[in-house]
């Protein structure tokens, strides 16, 4: 039965209330009207969920992607042990040495995390770069939120180019049967061009805090105490991570292991660890996975993929400007993840699928910068830096949303192109 031909059913309007009320609550944040941070938030909007019916108890635990809080656990306990070795002190020195200007210091940090966020998943580079950020920012002075911002929105963008970006591109390279070199080949230009809009478009919105000029100093150089046995094991255990994914070995599993095997080698009082550990972001996380599965539950997200449904059986390019359209409103809604599991079935009945699974990876991805909590990265970078600088979510989203748009457009264009001169591959 074609999917227009559907019957839906009603629209249950609490729990689409309750999340509306939540996503509010996380916008607004703490100290403005409200004792409640983030955190609070989502676990009251979570909690809600389950009060008034929308979810059974047990549904609710269900509803956690505990391959998503895994993942993160074990990265964050693998980041803490850099941390302690003095890692970040020593690439903040080096990282100030190489930028002349502030604005060479953006483009620096913008095709590095980009680029590296497409091998290493972009979680992976926010939680490693954002005390980085920090540090540099620091010791020369300069304005964190330009940097911090610059930090989430290239991982997201670069992250598109890869199936170990991300995971739900690695979601759709298994379902499209894509190899590593061929989703890298279509969706490289995809990124860069979008890495270069990012820059572009950060250095014109932040050009009042970003002066042209060099540097009026150069800080001293500063010797770093660092533990090199500890730094040498990280590094080993970093490597061990990345080798294993390029062999597909579970995402969430590799990380858990290695985390293990860190505090193992390491030598490190685990209260140290601990206290590196970010436990109000995975409860963030746990929370949020509820009131989504609450808003899914409502009917409102069947609405709203059958108000797109007659744009993705038009021209390639109809295919194209449909399919993004959706990923970005319903990425925005139910995270890209969910969004990717929900239009898989539909996907696979287009024309032109392969063209659009490679929208999808790229759509879906690219949509995590439209607001703090489009995507982890954005959140893992705020909720990090929120220990030095104050970054509402207005501030990030008049940014995510101009980022979004461009690079979106940016990528169906480039898809459009290869669909007309490369029609077979």
């Amino acid at each position: 039965m074609p999917f227009h031909s559907l019957q839906l059913p009603p629209i249950h309007w609490i729990p689409v209330g309750i999340f509306l009320a939540t996503y509010l609550m996380i916008a607004v944040e703490s100290n403005r009207g409200s004792y409640l941070d983030r955190t609070a938030s989502a676990f009251c909007g979570a909690v809600a969920m389950v009060i008034a019916g929308a979810l059974t108890l047990n549904t609710a635990y269900q509803s956690v992607d505990w391959n998503t809080i895994i993942f993160l656990l074990g990265i964050m306990i693998l980041v803490a042990h850099f941390r302690v070795s003095g890692f970040f002190d020593w690439v903040a020195v080096h990282i100030s040495a190489l930028a002349r200007s502030p604005r060479q210091l953006l483009v620096l940090l913008i095709f590095t995390s980009g680029i590296l966020a497409a091998f290493f998943v972009n979680d992976t580079i926010c939680l490693i770069f954002t005390p980085i950020v920090l540090s540099v920012t620091e010791r020369l002075e300069l304005p964190a939120t330009p940097y911090a911002i610059a930090l989430a929105t290239s991982a997201n963008v670069g992250s598109c180019m890869s199936v170990t970006g991300n995971p739900q591109n690695a979601l759709i390279g298994v379902s499209a049967k894509f190899s590593f070199l061929g989703f890298l080949a279509h969706l490289a230009p995809v990124a860069v061009v979008g890495l270069a809009l990012n820059t572009a478009l950060l250095i014109f919105i932040f050009r009042n805090r970003l002066p042209r000029a060099a540097f009026p100093k150069r800080p001293a150089n500063v010797a770093v105490d660092a533990n090199h046995t500890l730094l040498a094991k990280c590094g080993l255990s970093a490597l061990l991570v990345v080798v294993l994914w390029i062999f597909n070995f579970s995402f969430p599993l590799v990380a858990a292991s290695v985390g293990a095997l860190i505090l193992i080698i390491g030598r490190v009082k685990s209260e140290f660890i601990h206290r590196n550990i970010d436990w109000t972001l995975l409860l963030f996380f746990a929370a949020l996975f509820v009131v989504i599965r609450g808003l899914e539950a409502s009917g409102a997200v069947d609405y709203m993929i059958h108000y797109f449904q007659p744009e993705l059986h038009g021209s390639a390019l109809s295919q194209l400007l449909g399919l993004s359209g959706a990923m970005v409103v319903l990425s925005n809604l139910v995270s890209n993840v969910p969004a990717v599991l929900i239009f898989q079935p539909i996907v696979k009945t287009l024309s032109q699928s392969h063209l659009a699974w490679l929208m999808l990876a790229s759509a879906s991805t690219l949509a995590g910068n439209f607001t703090p909590f489009s995507s982890v990265a954005n959140l893992i970078v705020l909720q990090q830096a929120s220990k030095k600088v104050n970054i509402s979510f207005w501030e990030f989203t008049r940014v995510g949303v101009v980022v979004t748009i461009v690079t979106t457009l940016a990528a169906v264009a480039i898809l459009a192109l290869e669909a007309h001169f490369l029609p077979n591959v």
